[in-house]
């Protein structure tokens, strides 16, 4: 007896020790048990209970026609279709503006009934803005008509139906016929003095107006007749004209 309680005084203290951290070891080994059971049984049980998701009783599903699909390309069963713009002669030929201004191009054009008003060539073409030198004046200037060769007995002809709006001199360009229609109006310079018209007669076309006669301004040209075109006051190509 005396000797175990002399082992029991030597090893005391670190008996008590040993018994310590046993103890804290039990109690730690308890702690994380108790708390690893509670976390599993978190996980196991959704809220309610209940081991199912509670779904909403009114159905998501949309009808197909009220879902915009689109089909990324290459797999659509069919070839995607790609609509060409159409021609540029098919879009005039189909729109009805063109149409319009076609059919006015048309109605603006001269008629068949146009007649050259003397034989021959066109030796000076009209030149617009651009200025050109006048040989028998000796300076720069604009053409303001066309120049037609003739023979020096040629008549002069109305080139269209019209009312005769004037009959009058000029010192450059000789006797001067002027010819209304509609908004035209048509000159006809360089005949002879005694005309076979007076101001307000009503001509038709290839009606005689005269002979040929002088053009002062153009006298080193051939004998020609000058003629001039104007719509609304303004000076047009007469060319335009004598192609109808």
């Amino acid at each position: 007896m005396n000797r175990v309680l002399a082992f029991f005084r030597g090893k005391g203290f670190y008996l008590a020790l040993m018994a310590c951290i046993l103890a804290a070891a039990l109690c730690s080994f308890w702690a994380i048990r108790t708390v690893t059971q509670q976390l599993g049984s978190k996980d196991e049980v959704l809220p309610g209970g209940d081991d199912t998701w509670n779904l909403p009783g009114e159905s998501v599903e949309q009808k197909v026609e009220d879902v915009p699909v689109t089909e990324p390309d290459g797999l659509s069963g069919t070839e995607p279709q790609v609509s060409q713009a159409p021609s540029a002669s098919s879009s005039t030929a189909s729109s009805p503006s063109a149409a319009a201004s076609e059919s006015t191009e048309q109605a603006a054009a001269p008629d068949s009934g146009f007649v050259q008003p003397v034989s021959g060539q066109v030796i000076a073409e009209y030149s617009g803005t651009e200025l050109v030198y006048n040989e028998t004046l000796g300076d720069w200037r604009t053409h303001n008509g066309v120049d037609i060769s003739c023979a020096d007995d040629a008549s002069v002809k109305a080139c269209c139906e019209g009312q005769v709006s004037a009959v009058y001199d000029d010192g450059l360009y000789g006797t001067i016929v002027e010819v209304t229609s509609g908004d035209m109006v048509y000159r006809y310079c360089g005949l002879a003095h005694d005309t076979d018209v007076k101001t307000g007669d009503t001509v038709k076309s290839g009606s005689r107006l005269g002979s040929i006669g002088k053009v002062n301004a153009e006298a080193s040209l051939p004998t020609h007749l000058h003629f001039e075109v104007l719509r609304g006051g303004a000076y047009q190509d007469p060319m335009a004209t004598l192609a109808g």
